[in-house]
C-alpha cells in the first residue's frame, strides 16, 4: 500500500511519500504522469510549463494547479485506502466454519495448508496464493500449484511434511469434526478450518470466508461479483432439454447425484434434466435395472480423461450394462474431465459452459 500525507495551507499542497515504495503509474489525458520519483504535470488550459519534481516531499505554490493535482490524486489515494480496508481492520476476529466450529484468529494467517483442490483454487482465485505453503497431491489447478509443497493425499496425509511447513492454519473439507484426519491435526495442535461447499451458495460462502480469513475481503467480493455475473450469463436456466439424463459419479459402485449438489447445479446451468434429482440422498447408489427402467437419453460420465485405458474400461462397462437404453443405442455418452466437474469452486461456470457445449454437440 502507498501511504501519503496531504497538507493544504495557503494554496500550498505538500505530498510526502511515507514509505520507501517507488511510485510508478500513469494517468492519461496528459494531465499527470509519474514514473518512480519523477512527476510531470501539464495543464492544457493555461500556459504552465511542465513542473518536474525529483524527490519527496512535493510542494506546489499555486491555487489553480493545486486544485488540479488534488482532483487527480485524491481518487487514487482514496482508492488505495479502500482497496486495503480489510487489511487494516482489527486483526482479531472469528468465523464459524462449515462444521459449526467458531474458529478464532488473532491475526491474518501467513502460512496456510490446503487439503482439497477446490480450496486451493479458491485461495488462488482471490489472490491469497502467496499465503499457501502446502497443498495435496491432487491440487493441480491453477498450474502454478506445482510449485507448492505437496502434503500427501486426502486419505493419506503426510503429517511429517505438514508439521515441517509450520502452518498457522489448515483448511480442509470434511463432513464433521469426528473425521480422523481432523482429529489428528487438532491433537497435533494445528488450527483447522472446515470448508465444505456443497452447492453454488456454499461456493460463494467459501470464497467470502477465505477473503475474511486472508485479509482479502475486497478481492473476494470482487471475485464473487464476477462469479455471479458469469452464472447470470446462463440466461436459459430453466431446463431446455426435457429428455432425462443420467450423470454418473462413479461406475463401481454405480452412483449418481440428486438435485441439491453443485454437480446438479452444473447440470441445471447447462440446461440438462437430471433424472435422479428427486432422490433424498445427495449421492445415492443406484442399480442398472432402475436406470434401464428410466431409460436415459444421455449419459454424462465425468472421469480422469488422462487415464485413457481406465476410462475406456468404464465406458465399455456402461455400454454393456445399459445397451438397451437410448443413450447407448444413439451413442450419446458424454465423457468430461472430472477435474472440472467434481470441484465445488471457482470453475463451476467453466464446467457448465463446457458441458453445455458438449451436450449440444452430442445431441444436435
Amino acid at each position: 500500500m502507498i501511504n501519503y500525507r496531504l497538507q493544504i495551507t495557503d494554496y500550498k499542497l505538500q505530498i510526502t511519500n511515507i514509505t520507501d515504495y517507488k511510485l510508478s503509474f500513469t494517468i492519461h489525458y496528459s494531465l499527470l504522469t509519474i514514473h518512480d520519483s519523477r512527476m510531470e504535470i501539464t495543464n492544457h488550459y493555461t500556459h504552465y510549463s511542465p513542473l518536474t519534481i525529483d524527490h519527496s516531499p512535493l510542494t506546489i505554490h499555486d491555487s489553480r494547479l493545486t486544485s488540479l493535482v488534488i482532483l487527480i490524486l485524491l481518487p487514487t489515494i482514496l482508492f488505495s485506502s479502500c482497496s486495503d480496508k480489510s487489511q487494516i481492520q482489527n486483526p482479531k476476529f472469528q468465523i464459524k466454519d462449515d462444521a459449526g466450529v467458531e474458529v478464532r484468529f488473532d491475526s491474518v494467517p501467513k502460512r496456510i495448508i490446503s487439503l482439497a483442490p477446490n480450496i486451493t483454487e479458491a485461495l488462488f482465485a482471490i489472490g491469497a496464493d502467496s499465503m499457501v505453503v502446502g497443498v495435496t497431491d491432487l491440487c493441480d489447478y491453477p498450474p502454478v500449484t506445482k510449485n507448492k509443497t505437496k502434503t500427501g493425499s486426502y486419505v493419506s496425509p503426510n503429517y511429517e511434511v505438514m508439521t515441517s511447513l509450520n502452518p498457522d492454519l489448515i483448511i480442509m473439507n470434511v463432513e464433521n469434526i469426528s473425521n480422523p484426519t481432523y482429529q489428528a491435526l487438532k491433537n497435533m495442535g494445528m488450527k483447522v478450518f472446515v470448508s465444505n461447499a456443497k452447492n453454488i451458495s456454499g461456493i460463494v460462502k467459501m470464497i467470502k470466508d477465505f477473503g475474511k480469513i486472508t485479509g482479502k475481503e475486497n478481492s473476494a467480493e470482487a471475485y464473487i461479483k464476477g462469479f455471479n455475473e458469469r452464472l447470470d450469463a446462463f440466461v436459459e436456466r430453466d431446463t431446455i432439454y426435457s429428455e432425462p439424463s443420467l450423470v454418473l459419479i462413479s461406475v463401481n459402485p454405480l452412483m449418481t447425484t440428486n438435485g441439491k449438489t453443485f454437480v446438479n447445479d452444473i447440470l441445471f446451468l447447462a440446461g440438462i434434466h437430471n433424472m435422479y434429482k428427486n432422490e433424498s440422498l445427495d449421492y445415492p447408489t443406484i442399480n442398472y435395472e432402475d436406470v434401464i427402467s428410466k431409460d436415459p437419453a444421455t449419459i454424462i460420465f465425468p472421469t480422469d480423461t488422462n487415464n485413457v485405458e481406465k476410462t475406456q474400461k468404464f465406458v465399455d462397462e456402461i455400454k454393456r450394462q445399459l445397451k438397451d437404453t437410448k443413450a447407448v443405442i444413439n451413442n450419446r455418452i458424454i465423457i468430461i474431465d472430472d477435474n472440472i466437474m467434481f470441484r465445488p469452486g471457482p470453475r463451476v461456470p467453466d464446467a457448465a459452459k463446457l458441458l453445455k457445449e458438449m451436450y449440444y454437440q452430442k445431441t444436435k
